[in-house]
């Protein structure tokens, strides 16, 4: 009988057993020593009451291999499967099974589609590159996580291998330092939105009447300073990340920074609460590192061998997405053959590689041979179109070669803002608004990324001449060009996926910009404050008063409240303008709200957007927030075009329309309604997605899912709380992570994540932060010492030979 067969059967069993005995999993605890080659000193790796690994070293290397053990022994099925993902070798785990979710114009989406995709996007030949550019000590670190992953591996009984492996009936590949950089350009490419979000701006473009809807210039909002293409690929690729749970409505954070004059403890608070869609095991992998050079405590993401957000004993840092345009489309010019493609007058040759894809439950692999262009240089691939479409290709930052690694292991060891800029100027994606605040009493705020340096501006066409030279990139931004601000005269800094700067340089003015709500409420808060406390800090991260709704309600239902003639409408606008607009689980006025949002869209903006372009609205509104600005501002200036029979009687059918789903769905009483029973959140780990008997059954017996959990927030609040807003109001993205730092008393500061350590459903530390994270609480995030670490579980490393 195959091993996979017969460790298969094992955990099925042991699973019934534990589910019917009532048996919980128990946390470890005691001492191990293990002897293992590739270490020059002792490692220990000591976990506490929710298994986060404090790895203690003499070395970078060292310290890097005891980083790879820990992290093979909680993650190693999610690494499998991000760097499958990045790879373009998901077909191997699931075969070539067709993909449902989102209607797409190109016939026939598949897994093998999909993994051609990203295969063609040479995330691994790119890391290549990238790991001949490391320093010394990214390279010392890359080699030392890499041998501590593999070495783990290699010790490992299939038995002791995560359930996955032994359900997909597969073994563990050695990790390589490819994969790594691979996996980092994954969560860039995961995080863009040019891809996605450009083929649906180039079809509004196009219409006259639907170009009203294209995003606002939001240069007049609350800045962080001052103040037709054929959709085929980027479908499939949205339709992949869906699949996989790896996308939801929106991504995006929190963070500000109080300086010291304004806080209790006179010196700086940080807090930061990154926005990504929720699942088990969740995104990030929290650590704390002390070696020679550093001792720093945050989290990472599987297969990253340095810490992302957290803090050192000397400052501490956040990251949100800039929402950067960082990718282009261009039409491309080729010649009858198609194998020449036209460069300012001249022909090149189409380059070709060919590829292997091997699907489980084939014996033999297919042969693609993905197709590529140059721009400035740089391969770029030519996408799959419909047969009559003209060849468009992509150019995506993240196509070339930079030195990320190093610029957080600098940002890792920093003692100040002045050495943490330094190193911040080798980050190259996603791009970051990054928020640092040291103990010296500096906060500071940086726009960090690689940005293209664009001759055309904002008001350029979506979909560029690959021919001209006029749509080439000029190279990138320098740091001086970048947006910063230190000190500032206000006492705090606040980003929120909202715009860098009323005036920014054209390649960053045309960014994927969040509404201004956050930063509105965020600021408001902070303004109001006197001595800023952690406790003043927990009460804004957990906010969810909605400054849209207040502003719609405001502009839209109480003008018209006195006219309005339809029963069921005047109890709806009664009740929402008594309402305190709180997202809070118990309230029967946010559930009726978001009935009355959706009405309104569905009203105002579907029936034309339908009529000029089939599909639209809802490629729109269910692609990140990015329809909310142009959808908000027609709404609240009450633009005629959306209001064909008039704003009062479309608002009336709206409150009536509302007012009626929620008596249908809880009765006439709106006491007896909750914004918890829409609004609700489920952390799924891959596998428990399926709705098939097997599927559920599995979920279930090896308990891979979690909730549902009534929640309170929505898209807008600061406590986010998003799902698609063309479907059902599952709460999908939100507050993943939340950190808050008082760098008056480093070791009161504050953390807590919507999962747990370990990626094993098996384990104690599966989940067991969750419950605490739906309470609003945190954990201590502090660097303990080697003495008082271990006193849990210890598991000693010592050199062998």
């Amino acid at each position: 009988m195959p091993w996979s067969l017969l460790a298969c059967t094992g955990l099925l069993t042991s699973a019934l057993w534990r589910k019917l005995s009532g048996r919980r999993p128990r946390a470890g605890r005691g001492a191990r020593t293990l002897r293992l080659a590739g270490l020059a000193r002792d490692v220990w790796i000591c976990r506490d009451e929710c298994g986060v690994p404090q790895i203690y070293a003499e070395s970078a290397g060292d310290l890097a291999f005891g980083l790879g053990v820990a992290m093979a022994q909680d993650r190693q099925w999610q690494m499998e499967t991000l760097r499958r993902l990045a790879g373009g070798r998901l077909a191997e785990l699931l075969g070539d099974r067709p993909l449902s979710g989102v209607r797409l114009h190109m016939p026939g989406p598949t897994i093998l589609a999909v993994d051609q995709l990203y295969r063609s996007l040479r995330m691994h030949a790119v890391g290549r590159e990238e790991r001949s550019l490391l320093s010394e000590e990214g390279a010392s670190t890359m080699e030392g996580f890499v041998a501590g992953m593999n070495t783990w591996l290699d010790r490992c009984h299939p038995r002791d291998l995560p359930p996955e492996y032994l359900l997909a009936g597969i073994r563990p590949e050695a990790w390589t330092p490819e994969d790594s950089l691979a996996v980092g350009k994954l969560v860039g490419w995961l995080l863009s939105l040019a891809f996605p979000a450009k083929p649906i701006l180039a079809v509004l473009a196009a219409d006259p009447r639907l170009r009203p809807m294209l995003p606002p210039d939001l240069s007049r909002a609350p800045c962080i300073i001052g103040n037709t293409l054929s959709a085929s690929p980027a479908h499939l690729d949205l339709l992949a990340r869906r699949a996989l749970g790896l996308t939801g409505p929106g991504v995006g954070s929190n963070s500000w920074a109080v300086a010291g004059r304004r806080t209790a403890s006179g010196k700086p608070l940080l807090c930061n609460d990154p926005h990504l869609l929720f699942g088990l095991p969740a995104l990030w992998y929290p650590v704390v590192l002390h070696g020679p050079d550093r001792r720093v405590i945050g989290a990472t993401m599987p297969g990253i061998p340095a810490v992302l957000i957290g803090r050192n004993e000397h400052l501490a840092w956040g990251f949100t997405a800039v929402m950067a345009d960082d990718g282009d489309y261009y039409r491309e010019t080729l010649d009858a053959s198609g194998t020449r493609y036209l460069r300012e007058g001249a022909w090149h040759p189409v380059e070709i590689r060919e590829e292997d894809f091997r699907i489980r439950g084939r014996r033999d692999p297919v042969r693609r041979t993905p197709r590529y262009v140059r721009h400035g240089g740089i391969l770029c691939p030519l996408l799959p179109q419909e047969s009559d479409a003209p060849p468009v290709s992509f150019r995506w930052v993240g196509l070339e070669a930079w030195r990320g690694l190093d610029a957080l292991l600098g940002m890792n060891r920093a003692r100040d803002v002045g050495a943490f800029e330094a190193a911040l100027q080798e980050f190259a994606l996603p791009a970051q608004n990054v928020v640092v605040a040291d103990r010296q009493g500096t906060i500071a705020y940086f726009c960090a990324g690689k940005f293209p340096r664009r001759t055309w501006g904002g008001d350029g066409p979506v979909i560029l001449d690959g021919a001209s030279p006029a749509h080439a990139w000029q190279g990138y931004l320098a740091w001086a060009e970048q947006p910063k601000r230190i000190n500032p005269p206000e006492g705090f800094l606040v980003t929120a996926n909202n715009r860098v700067a009323s005036d920014l340089p054209p390649t960053i003015a045309g960014g994927f910009w969040e509404p201004p709500y956050r930063a509105t409420r965020i600021t408001q808060f902070l303004g109001e404050l006197g001595r800023a406390t952690i406790e003043d800090m927990v009460r804004i991260q957990t906010d969810v008063l909605s400054v849209q709704a207040a502003g719609l309600l405001a502009h839209q239902v109480r003008p018209v409240a006195r006219a309005l003639t339809d029963p069921e409408a005047r109890q709806a606008a009664s009740l929402l303008l008594a309402w305190d607009c709180r997202m809070e689980v118990e309230s029967g006025a946010a559930a009726l709200y978001h009935l009355f949002y959706q009405e309104l869209l569905r009203r105002c903006f579907r029936p034309l957007m339908e009529r000029q372009v089939p599909g639209i609205f809802a490629r729109y509104f269910s692609t990140l927030h990015l329809a909310v600005p142009a959808a908000d501002a027609a709404l609240l200036t009450s633009d005629g075009t959306w209001f064909p029979s008039g704003v009062q009687a479309t608002v009336e059918e709206c409150l009536a329309a509302a007012w009626r789903r929620a008596a249908a769905g809880w009765g006439p009483d709106p006491a007896g309604w909750r914004w918890g029973s829409l609004h609700a959140l489920t952390l799924f780990h891959g596998f428990g997605r399926g709705r098939g008997l097997a599927a559920r059954a599995l979920a279930w017996l090896v308990e891979l899912n979690r909730g549902p959990y009534a929640r309170p927030g929505d898209g807008m609040t600061v406590n986010l709380g998003a799902f698609p807003l063309t479907e059902p109001f599952a709460m999908t993205v939100g507050p993943s992570y939340r950190q808050i730092v008082d760098l008056g008393d480093p070791d009161g500061s504050r953390w807590i994540m919507a999962g747990g350590t370990s990626g094993d459903p098996r384990s104690a530390h599966y989940a067991d932060q969750v419950e605490r994270w739906l309470r609003g609480e945190y954990r201590p995030m502090r660097l303990r010492s080697l003495a008082e670490a271990r006193t849990g579980m210890v598991l000693h490393l010592e050199p062998d030979g």
